[in-house]
Formats: C-alpha cells, sequence, structure tokens
C-alpha cells in the first residue's frame, strides 16, 4: 500500500480512484474545493466502473460529482468532485 501524502495531494490536485478505494488517501485535510479522481482502465475492469464506485465512495464525505470527461485515447477518464460546505 502507497499512501498519497497531502503534500502530493495539496500540488497535483488529482488522485487515482485506486488509491481513494484502497483507502490510500486521506482528504481531511485537502485545502482545496475541488478534486480530481483519475481511472484507467485495468485488465477486466472498466475505467468507469472504478470512478463511479471512488465518486460513491467519496460523496459519504461530502464530496459531490461535477462533471466525467476522457482525458487522452487510452480510455483515462477524470471525475471533477466538488466538495459540499458543511452544514451550519
Amino acid at each position: 500500500m502507497s499512501f498519497v501524502t497531502p503534500q502530493q495531494l495539496a500540488k497535483t490536485r488529482t488522485v487515482g480512484a485506486d488509491a481513494v478505494l484502497r483507502g490510500e488517501v486521506d482528504l481531511r485535510a485537502y485545502p482545496y474545493r475541488h478534486l480530481a479522481l483519475i481511472a484507467r482502465p485495468a485488465f477486466l475492469a472498466s475505467g468507469l466502473t472504478q470512478l463511479m464506485e471512488a465518486v460513491e465512495h467519496l460523496s459519504a464525505y461530502g464530496w459531490e460529482l461535477v462533471s466525467i470527461a476522457p482525458v487522452t485515447s487510452n480510455h483515462t477518464l477524470c471525475a471533477v468532485l466538488r466538495r459540499t460546505p458543511p452544514a451550519q
């Protein structure tokens, strides 16, 4: 397991959907409101399925899906999420 450091996350503002699903990232200290999730198709696995699983997982922590778009011709997908403000 290779954890994504807060510095890496803040610098790139992107994280792999697979890292989210493996619990290798902690977004509690993430300083920005928007985040990009990247998913690449794997052997016998859809990048879209993995991406949507990660989006669904993060929705339980106050993140909402803004958009999904292809990144390159190799079927890499990007989902942009926005952190919802805490309820007052």
